[in-house]
């Protein structure tokens, strides 16, 4: 019996579970595993000439009308399968951002999705979220002809604060020793919830940057990991029974987020074609 695909922030490396906290470009939007910060790759990291790439790619358009769900795994011996995966979902996953802070491309890497089946030269395996992104940026490279220059951008931001310095929220809770990194947003439209488990206010600031709508940097002052499990309305109306994001962080977690400025970085595509044939 084949095993059944496992879906991460999306679904990636569920066979490695730090990697499963440390990629969240690759979630979907109903349920994703929010990562930890990560570096997108250096130009010395891309220059690197013992950097992993795929030796044996084949990437092959959907059919129209098939139905497949978007999928993405690492599979032992430096496989890595995708289905219904689109250009855009690649350019996330390698640099660790979302379609904010993506610009210049063109409409069909939202219209067009490809399946993918990939192969590490001498089947090496994938052991850092860091070699993972730079995999799929070498694919994006050599099959795409992807090219892209980062450009620095002030922009509105939040900072996630104490709401009182004194008091946490009661739902806000120390992580005990077992506890297993994990953080999973999931949502039905009308309802939203959050869990997470072993995670540092920094982790918690950048999984909330979807759901906020803006960057969110970390000003709590507080040091070590926590867990809680929290659920709002993404959008308040006069039926809803659950508080919005901003009064669910204050009432039970004591944390605010403020309005701020900061600086950004955005992806700037210069160039991507229709993937070369196999």
């Amino acid at each position: 019996m084949k095993p059944s695909p496992t879906k991460l922030f999306g679904s990636v490396l569920i066979v490695l579970c730090p990697l499963i906290v440390a990629i969240w470009p690759l979630l979907g939007q109903s349920q994703s595993a929010v990562p930890s910060p990560i570096q997108p790759p250096t130009a010395s990291e891309q220059d690197n000439p013992v950097a992993l790439r795929f030796e044996v790619t084949s990437i092959r358009p959907q059919k129209s009308g098939d139905d497949q769900p978007s999928n993405r795994q690492m599979l032992p011996g430096g496989r890595f399968v995708a289905t219904a995966t689109s250009a855009r979902t690649l350019i996330r996953i390698a640099f660790g951002t979302d379609d904010n802070s993506i610009s210049g491309t063109p409409k069909w890497i939202d219209n067009e999705t490809f399946d993918i089946n990939a192969i590490t030269a001498n089947h090496i395996e994938v052991t850092t979220p860091q070699q993972f992104q730079q995999l799929i940026l070498s694919l994006l490279e050599d099959r795409f002809q992807f090219r892209f220059h980062r450009e620095k951008v002030d922009t509105p931001v939040y900072w996630l604060e104490l709401a009182n310095p004194e008091k946490l929220g009661s739902d806000l809770k120390p992580s005990t020793p077992d506890s297993q990194p994990n953080m999973s947003t999931n949502s039905n439209g009308s309802r939203t919830v959050m869990k997470a488990s072993k995670m540092s206010m920094v982790d918690i600031a950048a999984g909330l940057r979807r759901q906020a709508g803006r960057p969110v940097e970390d000003h709590t002052g507080l040091k070590g990991n926590f867990d809680f499990q929290i659920e709002w309305s993404p959008e308040e109306t006069p039926d809803s029974t659950d508080p919005s994001l901003f009064t669910v962080l204050k009432e039970r977690l004591g944390l605010k987020l403020r309005s701020a400025k900061g600086t950004t970085e955005t992806i700037v595509v210069e160039q991507i074609n229709q993937p070369s044939s196999n």
